[in-house]
Formats: C-alpha cells, structure tokens, sequence
C-alpha cells in the first residue's frame, strides 16, 4: 500500500464523492474538491509531470499557499513516483530574496530541480530562485494539470520515499526528515485509531501544509479516512483568529489541531461577546502539541469557551516529532488533563520529585501529561549515562522507534549517524520523565542554560516570562550570556510597551518574575517589537541565531 492507492481508495467510495477538501478565504469559501475529484487531478498532474521529465524518486519542491493546487500538487507527484519536497512559500510580510535563500538551500540539499506553485508565485519566485546559485524549473501546477492528456497512477514502493518533511530548525538549521509511504500510512494509521476519527469528523485548521503538523494532521489523515478537511491560510487566522473558531462553529467542525500558541492567541483576541455568538458544542478533539503544554492555559481557553459549549475533555495535550511522522504520544480521549508539580532544582540535575498540588509553590512547576505511545511506536528514556530509566525518579533523553519513525535524514550522513542509533531507535533531543505509565516533558537537551554551574530549562524560564503582563502573546526566549563582564540570564521578549517608563516597567516585572520561580535573576533583557524574535517557517520561536541578536544589541 502507498498513499495515493489509499487516496484511490477513498475516491472510489460512495465518501469519496461527498466528502473532501474546502478552503475558506476571508470567511468565504473560496475552493471545494471531494476527494474523488482530488485523485482524478494527482493523476493528470502527474501525466503533466511526466511529459515535463520527472523520473521516478526524483524530488520534486512544492511552494504553494493554503489551497486545493498543494494537495493536487502533493498527490500528483507522488502519482507520477516522484517524492515531493513541500516548502513555506513567500508571505507578503517577509523579504523575498532572503527567503528564497533559505528554501533555496533545502532545493539544493535535496537536489531538487523542479518546483511547482501557482501561476502568481511562479513569475514572483523564478527570477529570484535563478540567482540563488542553483537551477530550477518553476511550473504552475494548474497548467501542468491542464496539459495533462491522461492519467498517470505509478506510485513508489511502500518502502520508498514519500515526503522529504524539513524540521523547523528551532534550535539549528532545518533539516530533510526522509519518510516513507509505509511510515506515513503507519503514523496515519495511529492517528486516526488514537482519536477514532470516522468520516463523520469534521477536521477544521489553519496550520500551513508545508509543515508536518499541517501536512500529516490536518490533510492526509482526514482524506485518507475520508473525513470532510476545512483549511483556511494562516495569514487569516493571525489577522483574526476568530475566523477559525466561527469556522468551527458555522460548520460543526470536530477535530482540530494547534499548538500552545495557537489556542493563547485565540483566546487573546476572542472577546466575551464574540464567545456568546459561538456554539463550539461539536468540538471533540483539540490537540495540543508542538510546543510545551501551558496547563494555566488549558484552563483559561476552557473556561472562556464554555459558555459556547466548548468542554475541557477536548483538549488533548500530544508529544510528536518530523522524525517520528507526526504522532508520537496521544492522552486518552475524554479524560481531564493530568498535571504534576515537579520540583524545579531537582529537574535541573536530572531528578523528579513530585510535589503535592496544595502545597506546591514557586518552586515547582507544573506540567503536562502528553500520555502514551500510539500504536505502532515504542518509546524509551536514556540517562546521561547511556542506559535506560526504568523508574520515575529520574528524567531522561527521549528516544523513539517503530513503523512511523524515519531511517536516515536526506543527504546528511553525519545528523543520521548521531541521531539514528542501533536497532532503529532515534534520538529526539528532547527531556522527560514518566509518572504512572506516561510521558510528561520537560524540555530540549541542546536548550538547557548553564550559568555559575547551576542548570536551568529554557522552556521554565520562558513559561514563567511569557505569561508577565506587557510581553506580546508569550513571545519570550531565554538564553546564557557570556561576555567580557560574566555569565549570567538573558531575556529577549516581544512587547508593546513605547515609553522609556513602560518598558523600564516591564524589565522590573520580568526580572521579578524569573527571580522568584527559578532563583536567578536576568542579567540583560532585551525588549523588541512585535514580529522581533526570529521565527521558523511555521511560525515557531527560534533560537538558532540568538547569541547573534545579541551580540548585535551589545554592539
């Protein structure tokens, strides 16, 4: 099996010819395709591929917005035997060049020598891709459909090459996670039984398609179960999040994906009085992974929405990773989110111990369960000493294996060999600890600040800044400082605040509020303007590049 004979299977189905993909622009739907009609086009666009020379295994980059041309695209190339390489397309808010540049590097990388885009995007991006220093054909994918004078359905093997996902490089540069059909189908598989999705759901996103969480999440796991896929672009979502609740609401939506962030930026800008027009009573599923688990916002986005109907069970707080498809742990369906408070200096040195909720206090952190493994993946926990953590006192490396996860990254002998380990296990960069049976997280191994020998988590001190009035929708990085003068904290955060009095304000309220949950106080913050902090392609804080942003402040 392969994926586009699942799609065909769909399509050949009495669900196939009524339900699909629909995409809302502006609160209007703009496009709508059932996924029959979906494999009738990735055959002809493959024809179309085909006439142009694309061989077998041959990778090929999709740059597309949210729209019904990615998943012809997507299909297409997988219909013609090709592997497609799905990359951000320019937004009207970034520099051209320069993200041309980025994407350009992974074409490279990838040996990619065609892209498909649409027709607008196509005359935008050629010129400039042309003087990156590589070729490329640019191709709109609505006229390779139209040239098309058949169909074409040759599809890879199980075991060959189905999508080239590029992490976020929130840490370090992005790099080619190399999935298979069989992994994508297994993870899909995991997925669908983990949330028992029916084609009755009704999966509602504006997660970008470029993105594993939007990719897999959003797109392939309703068609391929032949649930009804309402997207709508990103750049709606952040101009009004509302949009995508009043899709929900508007079309009983059922599923839907995000992370942290997403869910806080909602509940930020959705008034009592625009929460009374809503009815969110069809709301399922909620998931909530691809960022730490903010149980403090659980709470509050509940408690916001219920007067809609919206019911704390829907939240499903999830641990997934590029390198393990998508999914890697779900929490039960309809069960309450489970919390614990760890002790924070015990954290620090690798230890639990959990501290009762009535008398926990600035000195224990709470965080989330994000459950257990889904099926068809194994997970295990590794010591600094290189063996595994058995019991629930310690924390350790998470380290992942099974039928979704990936073998190799593209091109990149020396990140597989120091990730991929014996016997299929990888290596996920990530901390946690288990606590009767499931997975809690921690934070990132590479992201871990060391100041005068004591350990501390980034992602602490950035929970505990995100949420100190006047920071912009918790945009906040941590870091260490070394310089001339020491080590020490450091803080970079988003914010409105104009005056020299409201920021001096702020930079008081921040060192406060670090100082009493972890017991250092900042030595710098940095305060920039909304948009400031250097994001990923989908949207994610990065701290790849921090040490130089400050070594510009300091200049």
């Amino acid at each position: 099996m392969n994926l586009v004979r699942a799609l065909g299977e769909i399509a050949g189905s009495d669900t196939g010819a009524r339900h699909g993909l629909r995409l809302y622009r502006d609160e209007t739907e703009a496009e709508q395709v059932t996924y029959r009609d979906l494999y009738i086009s990735a055959g002809r666009v493959a024809d179309g591929l085909v006439e142009h020379g694309v061989t077998p295994g041959e990778r090929v980059a999709i740059t597309l917005p949210t729209s019904a041309g990615f998943a012809r695209a997507f299909f297409g190339v997988l219909a013609a035997g090709a592997v497609p390489v799905p990359l951000p397309p320019p937004v009207r808010f970034t520099r051209l060049e320069l993200h041309l540049n980025r994407i350009a590097l992974a074409m490279r990388q990838s040996k990619v020598r065609r892209v498909l885009s649409d027709g607008p995007l196509s005359r935008l991006i050629e010129p400039v891709l042309g003087g990156t220093g590589g070729e490329f054909d640019v191709h709109d994918v609505a006229e390779v459909e139209a040239a098309a004078t058949s169909e074409v359905y040759d599809p890879a093997p199980a075991g060959s090459p189905a999508l080239i996902q590029y992490t976020s490089g929130t840490s370090r540069q992005p790099r080619g996670v190399v999935l298979s059909h069989a992994n994508l189908l297994a993870n899909i598989a995991s997925i669908t039984e983990g949330l028992d999705v029916t084609d009755q759901d009704v999966s509602c996103s504006w997660l970008p398609l470029f993105h594993d969480m939007g990719l897999i999440g959003t797109l392939l796991a309703p068609a391929l179960t032949g649930a009804d896929c309402l997207l709508m672009p990103p750049e709606d979502f952040l101009r009004d999040p509302g949009r995508w609740l009043r899709m929900i609401s508007r079309h009983r939506g059922t599923a839907t994906t995000a992370p942290n962030s997403g869910y806080l930026y909602a509940l930020r800008r959705t008034s009592p009085e625009q929460v009374a027009e809503l009815d969110l009573s069809s709301w399922r599923v909620a998931l909530n992974g691809a960022e730490p688990v903010d149980p403090e916002l659980l709470r509050r986005f509940t408690g916001h929405f219920a007067p809609a109907g919206f019911r704390s069970t829907a939240f499903l707080p999830v641990y997934g990773l590029a390198e393990g498809s998508l999914a890697v742990t779900f929490t039960a369906l309809g069960r309450p989110t489970r919390s614990v408070f760890a002790r924070r200096d015990h954290l620090a040195v690798g230890k639990v111990e959990i501290v009762p909720a009535g008398r926990a206090n600035g000195e224990a952190r709470e965080l989330v369960s994000v459950g257990v493994p889904v099926a068809r993946t194994e997970v295990r926990l590794v010591g600094d000493d290189g063996l595994e953590v058995t019991g629930e006192d310690r924390v350790g490396e998470i380290q992942i294996r099974g039928a979704a996860v990936m073998r190799e990254y593209e091109a990149d002998a020396a990140a597989t060999s120091a990730t991929v380990l014996e016997d299929g296990w990888v290596a996920t960069g990530d901390i946690g600890f288990r606590q009767r049976g499931e997975l809690f997280m921690v934070g990132r191994k590479k992201e871990m600040i060391i100041v005068f020998g004591q350990n501390y988590y980034a992602s602490d001190i950035e929970a505990v800044a995100g949420g100190v009035p006047g920071v912009t929708n918790g945009a906040v990085l941590a870091a260490a400082l070394r310089t001339a003068e020491g080590e020490g904290l450091a803080l970079i955060a988003e914010t409105k605040e104009s005056s020299p009095e409201e920021q001096a304000a702020l930079v008081a309220r921040l060192r406060l509020a670090v100082s009493d949950a972890v017991g250092l106080s900042p030595r710098k913050v940095l305060l920039l303007r909304r948009g400031g902090l250097p994001r990923t392609s989908s949207g994610k804080l990065r701290r790849h590049g921090l040490d130089e942003l400050l070594a510009m402040d300091e200049g």
